[in-house]
């Protein structure tokens, strides 16, 4: 870790601020997951796959959350493996109410790695444990965003499917996101919410806004029946 990367670890503002805190923590884990996409070991021993990516930017969120106290107001909560399968979401924000601690409104996170490793993934196949088999069997009819997109309509309009791109055609470093509450919408009127879909609404954005931003906009938009339209957001700089 690099002296300048420590030092804004180690900066907290001193006036507490959930957005604030929410856009350094996300900014500051893209930031380190940047670092390794597209790492190549020049001996060849060491190999960073799509999990271990994901992991970066999760472990490095956590860590940076809870230095600044923002885990007391936004919840972070890791799927297991099964759930993954099940329900197409990675991670789970909860930004909560105080004092009761339930849940506001929620983001549930899908990540997308753009580069195909198809040798882990054929690792992977033969590390599957029955539970996870059985998970795998109960949802293969659809696809990682349409459960995503069940999921979130399951909650409720106050649950956010966040579809984020580890990789972009062209920028195979940056991190970009697409968020709405609305996905399960373009599924019923018959659109697929594929990569294809997604992408192409990051390729005709004419504006992205931070994680603050979004966060600011799902909080103005709670307790209203409206549908949220797909943003983008940019995660790295």
């Amino acid at each position: 870790m690099t002296s300048n990367m420590i030092k804004d670890l180690l900066k907290i503002p001193e006036k507490y601020n959930v957005v604030q805190q929410f856009n350094q923590s996300v900014i500051f884990a893209s930031q380190r997951t940047k670092e390794y996409i597209g790492f190549k070991d020049p001996e060849s021993k060491l190999t960073i796959n799509n999990s271990m990516l994901t992991d970066i930017f999760l472990m490095t969120y956590i860590d940076r959350s809870m230095q600044c106290k923002l885990t007391e107001s936004i919840s972070c909560t890791k799927m297991t493996e099964e759930q993954t399968i099940l329900l197409g979401t990675n991670w789970v924000w909860a930004v909560q109410d105080m004092p009761s601690k339930n849940p506001k409104v929620q983001i549930a996170v899908q990540v997308i790695h753009m580069e195909s490793k198809e040798a882990v993934v054929m690792e992977k196949r033969f590390q599957l444990t029955e539970s996870m088999k059985l998970a795998r069997q109960a949802s293969m009819n659809k696809t990682h965003p349409e459960k995503i997109s069940d999921f979130c309509s399951s909650i409720g309009k106050d649950c956010y499917g966040l579809f984020l791109f580890f990789g972009l055609k062209g920028d195979p470093k940056s991190i970009c996101g697409v968020l709405s509450n609305d996905f399960h919408m373009h599924l019923g009127y018959g659109q697929d919410v594929d990569n294809t879909f997604l992408l192409d609404r990051i390729e005709k954005a004419k504006t992205f806004v931070t994680p603050g931003r979004m966060l600011e906009l799902i909080l103005q938009k709670e307790g209203v029946p409206e549908n949220l339209k797909p943003i983008c957001v940019k995660f790295t700089q």
